[in-house]
C-alpha cells in the first residue's frame, strides 16, 4: 500500500500535469471546438493546435538541459499562472492570429510542467504503482471531460472549452499545497558531466524514443487505414471506444502490482501488445481484427507508459535521465505521424503498418538491457 504522503504527491502531481497536458489528452474535441464555434475551420484549427504542442515539445526538450538550474516549485507556480491567463485570454480573442500567439505562450509553459511532474512523481519509492494510478486517472479524467464537451460547446462555445480547461489548471494550483518543496533541484547532486548519462542510458532514451514513435505511427493512420479496408465508421468509433477500458485496464496492472512485476516482463509485455496491433491489421483488417488491435494497443501504450517513467526514474535518482526520458517521448509524438505520413503516402497503409511493427521491435531490443540490468540490481 502507498503511504498517505505519496498519496498527497500523486494527486498533486496528476491535477498540475493534467492542467498542462489537458490539450494532449482532448486533441480531437479542441479541434473541433475552435473549428465549429469559433468559427476558425478545421485546418485552421489544426494548424494552432500543432503550434501549441510544438511549443509544448520545444520547451519540454529545454527541460532536460536546465531542470538542475531552476527551482521547480517557482517554476511549476509561474507555468500554471500563465497557463490559467492564457485560457482565459483565449475566450476573448477572436483574432486567429492573436489566438495562435496566445495557444504558443501556454503550450510553452505545458512543457515546463509535465516533466517536473513526472519526475517528482518517479522520486517516490515504488513508482511503478505511483504511475500507473497517476496515468489511470489522468484517462479517466479526460474521459469523463471529452463526454461533457458537447454540451460545454453547446452551451458556451470556445468558452466553455476553455472555461473547462481553466478550472482544471485551478485545480493544479489548488493541489500545489501538496506538491514536495524539496522537489526543487538543489537537495540533488547534478551528475559528472563525463559520467552521465551512460551509454546504456542512452540506448534505453532511444529505446524510450522508438517506442512513441512507434505508438504514434500507428494510432494516426489506424482509423484510416481501418476506413479503407472497408470497415464501417460506427464499428470504428465504438471499438476506439472500447480500447479506452483497456487503457485503463494497462495502468491498472503497474498500479496493483508494482515492481512485484518484472520491468523486462512488464515492457516485454506491452511492446509485444503494442506491436500485435500492426501485426493483425497486416494479416487481416476487418472490424473484428481491429477491434482487437486497438485493445491491445492501448493496454500496451498504457502499461509501457507506467513502467517506462518508472525505469528511468530508477535508473537516476537525479531525476535528469527521467526530464530526458520525457523529452524522447515528445519527440517520438511528433516523428511517429510525420513518418507515418511519408510512409502512407508513397507506399500506403501496409506501409504503415510494417513500420510500426518494424520499430516496435527494435524498441524492444533497445530497452531490454536497461530494463534488465534494473531488475538485476533489485534483486
Amino acid at each position: 500500500m502507498l503511504e498517505r504522503h505519496e498519496l498527497k504527491v500523486i494527486a498533486a502531481a496528476i491535477w498540475v500535469d493534467m492542467a498542462a497536458a489537458q490539450t494532449v489528452f482532448i486533441q480531437p474535441a479542441y479541434v473541433d471546438t475552435l473549428a465549429n464555434y469559433g468559427g476558425l475551420g478545421t485546418e485552421r484549427a489544426g494548424y494552432i493546435l500543432s503550434i501549441e504542442m510544438m511549443a509544448f515539445a520545444i520547451t519540454t526538450i529545454a527541460m532536460a538541459l536546465v531542470s538542475h538550474r531552476i527551482s521547480w516549485h517557482k517554476t511549476l507556480w509561474t507555468a500554471l499562472s500563465v497557463i490559467a491567463a492564457g485560457n482565459i485570454a483565449s475566450i476573448f480573442v477572436a483574432d486567429p492570429a492573436y489566438l495562435l500567439a496566445v495557444r504558443l505562450v501556454v503550450g510553452a509553459a505545458s512543457g515546463l510542467v509535465v516533466p517536473i511532474a513526472f519526475a517528482t512523481v518517479g522520486r517516490l519509492p515504488r513508482p511503478e504503482r505511483a504511475f500507473g494510478i497517476m496515468i489511470g486517472v489522468l484517462l479517466l479524467y479526460a474521459a469523463g471531460f471529452l463526454s461533457l464537451m458537447p454540451f460545454f460547446a453547446k452551451v458556451a462555445g470556445v468558452g466553455g472549452l476553455m472555461g473547462g480547461m481553466l478550472f482544471t489548471c485551478l485545480l493544479g494550483m489548488l493541489f500545489m499545497a501538496w506538491f514536495p518543496v524539496e522537489a526543487a533541484h538543489q537537495d540533488i547532486a547534478r551528475p559528472a558531466m563525463g559520467q552521465w548519462p551512460t551509454p546504456g542510458q542512452w540506448l534505453a532514451l532511444t529505446g524510450m524514443l522508438l517506442f512513441f514513435t512507434q505508438l504514434t505511427s500507428f494510432w494516426s493512420f489506424a482509423s484510416v487505414i481501418a476506413g479503407n479496408n472497408g470497415v464501417a465508421a460506427g464499428a470504428v468509433a465504438g471499438a476506439l471506444a472500447i480500447s479506452q477500458v483497456a487503457g485503463i485496464a494497462g495502468t491498472a496492472l503497474p498500479a496493483m502490482a508494482g515492481n512485484r512485476l518484472a520491468v523486462p516482463i512488464a515492457l516485454l509485455l506491452a511492446i509485444v501488445c503494442c506491436i500485435a496491433a500492426p501485426a493483425l491489421l497486416l494479416f487481416h483488417t476487418d472490424a473484428t481484427t481491429f477491434l482487437a488491435a486497438v485493445i491491445f494497443f492501448h493496454f500496451g501504450w498504457n502499461l509501457g507508459h507506467a513502467y517506462l517513467l518508472a525505469l528511468f526514474a530508477r535508473l537516476d535518482a537525479s531525476s535528469h535521465l527521467i526530464f530526458m526520458a520525457t523529452a524522447m517521448q515528445k519527440i517520438g509524438i511528433a516523428a511517429g505521424p510525420a513518418i507515418a505520413t511519408v510512409m502512407y503516402g508513397r507506399k500506403g497503409g501496409d506501409a504503415v503498418l510494417l513500420l510500426a511493427l518494424v520499430i516496435g521491435l527494435v524498441a524492444l531490443a533497445a530497452l531490454t538491457p536497461a530494463a534488465r540490468r534494473q531488475a538485476t540490481a533489485a534483486l
